[in-house]
């Protein structure tokens, strides 16, 4: 099996691709954007190797031919040209269309009869490529990506039948995560659903009435660590995930402690934001915790959730940035769960909330998982039928 060493801009110039930012804001103006149309991705739709459909902007059929030389093939992937960007997304067939978008960058490898762009993708996910990335991006307080910079990330590729064994075996993870990605989501919708048929149109009611607000105070500096000393940190949204936080940040001295099942809420822009605390946490100025006063977890977050317009008027508040206070946050005013529909709409409620935390879980075992196998077979030290062996014991 030989490998060989090559940049990524080299790479794509084998097969006839390249590097190429998305269309500038001159060309794509904020009143351009449609509700129904070609979906065009942005920073912010790029997840962990997919792209994240949730809110992603639209454009017209109009504008997705004029802008034709931005538009995502199948094998592309996408980057983020400033903020987070390490991540990527590979364009799977669904995606076959869509608009490379305004901030983001497109990567063609061509003819992919030269190389698997599913491995490629996979290659750029190792940490040694990230770190890479992050390393050569450019800029004082928030880091920003290029085609130069894009083009010069080294890589070291098998030959062709390797690339497309080894993306074979990924495949296995990559499928079972999407899987129950896929459950969250719909299980997430069911969940909104149903808290939003049980309310009572015609009745509102103090947010204080069912639940307890707990502002954030972030410790000092000094206090906080990466290696796991003391309770987990959250200051803002920063590691907010699809219903609970990522630990990163540690501190030593709780100012503001969440309890497990609270309801965690943005206070800052973006106002309104929601996860789940999913252990006790120390709550920084950025965020709320939202303890139920009727036994309710479940419902309390779903009904924050359901009813994103409750957060709208806060958005302007603040002299530059959205914002929301104590005597704000106390005195929301949110819809009524009809007496009768309670009980049982917390039952329901929190079976939809167990099977999303389940498959969370699990994905993030599978992505642990992923992410030790991958340095090992993109550097050769691990053959693809000792991974195989691995995964199946998972999946």
């Amino acid at each position: 099996m030989s490998w060989r060493d090559i940049t990524l801009g080299a790479l794509c110039a084998e097969g006839g691709g390249g590097v190429q930012t998305g269309p500038f804001g001159s060309q794509l103006h904020a009143a351009d954007y449609v509700r129904e149309g070609v979906p065009s991705v942005m920073p912010h739709n790029i997840g962990d190797n997919v792209i994240d459909e949730r809110g992603i902007a639209r454009i017209t059929v109009k504008d997705a031919t004029r802008l034709g030389k931005y538009l995502l093939a199948e094998g592309d992937i996408v980057y983020s040209r400033r903020g987070d960007v390490e991540k990527r997304a590979l364009v799977r067939p669904e995606n076959e269309g869509w608009l490379c978008g305004t901030g983001c960058l497109r990567v063609r490898l061509g003819d992919q009869g030269r190389n698997d762009a599913r491995f490629i993708s996979q290659l750029l996910g190792t940490p040694k490529t990230r770190e890479w990335i992050s390393r050569h991006a450019v800029g004082a307080t928030m880091p920003n990506l290029n085609t130069k910079i894009l083009s010069s990330v080294p890589l070291r590729v098998p030959e062709l039948e390797e690339q497309r064994a080894i993306a074979d075996v990924l495949a296995a993870l990559e499928d079972k995560i999407a899987a129950n990605t896929r459950l969250t989501e719909t299980a997430s919708e069911l969940a909104e659903g149903l808290t939003r048929e049980g309310v009572d149109p015609g009745r509102k009611m103090a947010l204080t009435q069912i639940a307890d607000v707990v502002m954030g105070s972030s410790p000092v500096g000094a206090s906080l660590n990466e290696d796991g000393r003391g309770t987990v940190f959250y200051q803002g949204v920063r590691d907010f995930g699809f219903r609970s936080p990522k630990r990163r940040i540690w501190t030593e001295k709780i100012t503001r402690l969440g309890e497990a099942g609270d309801t965690l809420l943005s206070v800052r822009a973006p106002v309104g934001r929601l996860n789940v605390a999913s252990e006790p946490i120390c709550i920084g100025r950025g965020l709320a915790a939202i303890r139920t006063a009727v036994g309710a977890p479940a419902t309390l977050f779903n009904l924050l959730k359901a009813f994103p317009e409750v957060w709208e008027p806060f958005e302007a508040e603040g002299t530059i940035f959205g914002s929301i206070n104590r005597g704000q946050l106390e005195g929301l005013q949110v819809p009524s769960v009809k007496p009768e529909l309670a009980a049982g709409l917390e039952s329901r409620l929190a079976g939809l909330e167990a099977s999303i935390t389940s498959a969370l879980a699990e994905n993030n075992l599978l992505a642990e998982l992923r992410d030790t196998l991958l340095p090992e077979l993109m550097s050769g030290r691990l053959c693809v039928k000792d991974a195989e062996k691995k995964i199946e014991e998972v999946v």
